[in-house]
């Protein structure tokens, strides 16, 4: 089935159809998008340790984020919510934890300072991926809506908090 794209207008995009198996794999890789993120910022804490804090930070809230979303996956497997249909597919979320794991390799081998760090880390917040992702799941009762809203919100904290933190070293 078509159905418009609202990220890209006048795009037509073709629902992918997930039966419960997959949907259980597909949950699972947006966790593991999650911990690949928090990964990634705690190989920035270990390459840039002057500013260690504020990457061990925000990789935490990356796992925590994965928590939620294990609660999300728990609270539709007691069908207390469902999942939408998506446009995503298991193998585009595969793609994106891959290209992070290369990200953190590329960061090892040329150890990036915290400019390029900054740089890699909004893009991968900004993400299609990322920004999106949580809406998989049809949301009706309020702890599920809770969860859903923290995950929104703390996504947009972190991109202002990285530009933010962008800005001021360009003016630095």
């Amino acid at each position: 089935m078509a159905f418009p794209c609202a990220l890209m207008p006048g795009v037509m995009r073709m629902m992918v159809v997930m039966n419960k198996a997959q949907i259980d794999e597909f949950i699972q890789l947006l966790r593991k998008y999650e911990l690949s993120i928090a990964t990634l910022y705690e190989t920035f804490a270990t390459i840039l340790p002057s500013s260690r804090k504020a990457w061990m930070a925000y990789a935490n809230e990356e796992r925590l984020h994965a928590k939620w979303i294990n609660a999300l996956h728990a609270q539709m497997n007691n069908e207390k919510i469902s999942f939408e249909q998506t446009k995503f597919t298991t193998q585009s979320t595969i793609t994106a934890i891959d290209y992070i794991e290369n990200q953190i390799d590329k960061v090892v081998k040329s150890k990036t300072d915290l400019k390029q760090a900054l740089i890699i880390a909004i893009d991968i917040e900004k993400s299609l991926l990322d920004s999106a992702f949580f809406r998989v799941f049809k949301l009706s009762g309020p702890k599920a809506v809770k969860i859903q809203s923290r995950l929104v919100e703390a996504t947009k904290a972190h991109i202002e908090g990285l530009i933010e933190w962008q800005a001021n070293i360009k003016k630095a």
